[in-house]
């Protein structure tokens, strides 16, 4: 595992995210579950998601939570591209984690794609039987660096959300 650089100072100004994360917060959270039976299965229940962004884009993906083990489950927020096929990892479900996959809208620029993993990851503490406290990001990995994920970790670091 390598280390994760710290993005540029600017990206974190706090009277930015604060204005930014003020608005995301006076809006009303909508939600809608849908369950998945036939990604179920293996020790894993999967539903899907779909919110609303605080741009008013509908941003989807799916929660995986282990059917074999009682909570509280560490869980994992990654997102794919916009032509990637949406698919949780049933290895890290089997084993104990809840994952929390989500698909990127093509073209969102970097704010918005940070407010959107704040999104999921209110989402992710607020979820039955998920340990708000390992609650984790993606590492960087041959050559991806996801900013939108580096920056809502110091953004939760540093009390900002």
């Amino acid at each position: 595992m390598g280390t994760r650089r710290s993005v540029h100072p600017l990206l974190l100004e706090p009277t930015y995210w604060r204005s930014r994360l003020g608005e995301l917060g006076e809006q009303r959270p909508s939600l809608l579950l849908t369950p998945r039976p036939e990604l179920c299965g293996g020790g894993r229940d999967v539903v899907e998601f779909r919110i609303r962004t605080h741009d008013g884009e509908a941003l989807w993906g799916l929660l995986a939570r282990p059917t074999l083990r009682a909570g509280p489950w560490p869980a994992r927020i990654r997102s794919v591209g916009p032509a990637a096929l949406l698919t949780v990892n049933h290895r890290w479900v089997e084993d104990g984690g809840a994952e929390f996959v989500f698909q990127q809208a093509a073209g969102r620029k970097l704010e918005d794609r940070v407010l959107d993993v704040v999104h999921v990851s209110r989402m992710a503490f607020h979820t039955e039987g998920i340990d708000r406290f390992r609650v984790t990001y993606p590492p960087p990995c041959r050559g991806l660096d996801l900013d939108e994920f580096r920056i809502a970790e110091q953004l939760f670091d540093g009390k900002f959300c």
